[in-house]
């Protein structure tokens, strides 16, 4: 595999950063991992600006990581390690970088979505609905409250020798000439996103030919001095983390936009521990193999995911809006159940009190913050007793959650009994039955009613509800049309 550096030299590639730099006052924004690419990215970007005299270093350089709530702890720790060491060198250095973690709306995290909304855990790139919620989302929100503003330039570790795949995707949207290429979603009345890929043509030799040979920086590590990055880090430490990752894995990378994310963090790739879009998660493995056994209680969770998502018990056979999808003439499972959802609360409570035995006494799984958004979802939709969650927490973790005193419940669990009792007794669905009490509920007090009959319209209104009739009219217009219906579809 050719090397950039076969026909340029370091200092080609720096003096194109600083003309790219110096040549406008739009700030930058670098999509930061942790990982070897965007450190190479941050490294290069840090020595372009230590060679620049003070007094033209006019505009900032915001680097913004992801923390999706769900990273593997061994990262996500190397990641805010890196996060302090970045914003004091550049305080030190009087180079203006500011450096931050991005995190998704409590309202829409992982578990708020699995626990709270029942989205089955994602098997597919074609159905990987996290991805857009904890990465992509968070970044843009920070990317667009600049571009309010001005217009920005992202710098991304993008390189085409990473997959054919990612050759294709940045090929397709080069432009001959330019170095910054307007990004496709990302822009306002008052700004545009430019992404500029600085190491684009880089190998992967050549980006550790970077952090380990590009510099004149040594950090202390395991007693030893070795090569660091321009703010400080371990160049070596950062290659033993992919050493214990099980090397060929790469990062998961930051990601700009949907059309990145179908190539990044797919292939057993450092990022969320509990990604079920790959059949073995490489990563965590080898950092388990390699002697981090305390994190063994991830991966045991993970498999019995993986095991209890697809049983038929656990998933209801709608969607969410009460449609029913069928494939190949069968119904494709939807959400998990509310009992589902319970056990896989209770399951993931009971892991975080085993991994703090083990890793650290204040490491979380699941937030407060989570919690509490995943209560209100329950209660807006399931739960008539607006205590299950808390029950469930108090008997796992023999705790009470801050909030625990002020919730009533809508009825009384003897109330319940009957309530169920009698929809079994005439035949009425009680999943039905308990959104109609809790609509109810919900909009009593409205002085206009037409929200609480648009809500009893809805709910009562859902396909799966009417699916005998929807299938004898389906038979019908088969017997009738034979196989022009089946040529239309």
């Amino acid at each position: 595999m050719s090397s950039f550096f076969d026909k340029f030299t370091i200092d080609d590639l720096l003096d194109e950063m600083e003309a790219v730099y110096l040549n406008d006052t739009r700030p930058w924004i670098i999509g930061y991992s942790s990982g070897k690419d965007s450190s190479c990215v941050l490294h290069l970007t840090f020595k372009m600006l230590k060679r620049l005299p003070e007094n033209k270093r006019h505009k900032t350089v915001y680097v913004i990581s992801s923390d999706t709530l769900i990273e593997n702890p061994i990262i996500l720790d190397f990641l805010k390690y890196n996060i302090e060491l970045i914003n004091k060198s550049a305080t030190e250095f009087n180079i203006p970088i500011e450096a931050q973690i991005v995190y998704p709306e409590f309202s829409d995290t992982f578990w708020a979505n699995v626990i709270g909304k029942g989205y089955p855990t994602p098997k597919s790139i074609q159905y990987r609905w996290c991805t857009e919620r904890l990465k992509i989302r968070p970044s843009n929100k920070f990317i667009k409250e600049k571009l309010n503003k001005e217009d920005v330039v992202v710098l991304l570790g993008v390189r085409k020798a990473e997959s054919i795949v990612r050759r294709q995707r940045i090929q397709r949207k080069e432009i001959d000439g330019y170095l910054l290429i307007p990004h496709d979603t990302l822009h306002s009345k008052d700004g545009m996103a430019y992404i500029y890929s600085p190491i684009v043509d880089f190998s992967t030799d050549d980006v550790w030919d970077v952090l380990f040979h590009n510099n004149d920086n040594l950090k202390n590590f395991n007693g030893n001095l070795s090569p660091a990055t321009e703010w400080g880090a371990s160049a070596l430490e950062l290659f033993n983390l992919y050493v214990k990752g099980n090397g060929d894995s790469g990062e998961c990378p930051f990601i700009a936009d949907e059309s990145s994310a179908k190539s990044s963090c797919a292939n057993s790739r450092f990022g969320c521990w509990i990604c079920t879009v790959v059949k073995k998660d490489k990563s965590l493995t080898g950092f388990i193999e390699s002697g981090h056994e305390e994190l063994s209680p991830l991966l045991d969770f993970r498999t019995w995911i993986l095991d209890e998502r697809d049983k038929p018990d656990n998933r209801k056979f709608h969607k969410r809006n009460g449609a029913i999808v069928k494939k190949n003439g069968k119904v494709t499972p939807g959400p998990f159940t509310f009992e589902a959802r319970k056990m896989i609360l209770r399951k993931l409570l009971e892991t975080q009190i085993e991994i703090q035995k083990v890793y650290k006494k204040d490491y979380k799984l699941i937030t407060t913050e989570e919690l509490r958004e995943i209560d209100k979802i329950w209660c807006d939709e399931e739960d008539l007793t607006s205590s299950e969650l808390i029950k469930i927490y108090k008997e796992v973790t023999g705790e009470d959650l801050p909030w625990s005193n002020y919730k009533l419940p809508l009825f009384e669990e003897h109330t319940i009994d009957i309530i169920s009792n009698k929809c079994d007794e005439f035949g009425i669905n009680m999943d039905m039955f308990t959104k109609l009490i809790i609509d109810t509920n919900k909009y009593k007090y409205f002085s206009n009613h037409k929200k609480l009959k648009e809500s009893v319209d809805k709910t009562l209104n859902q396909q799966w509800l009417h699916q005998d009739i929807i299938a004898k009219i389906e038979e019908e217009d088969i017997l009738e049309n034979g196989d022009n219906l089946e040529d239309e579809n």
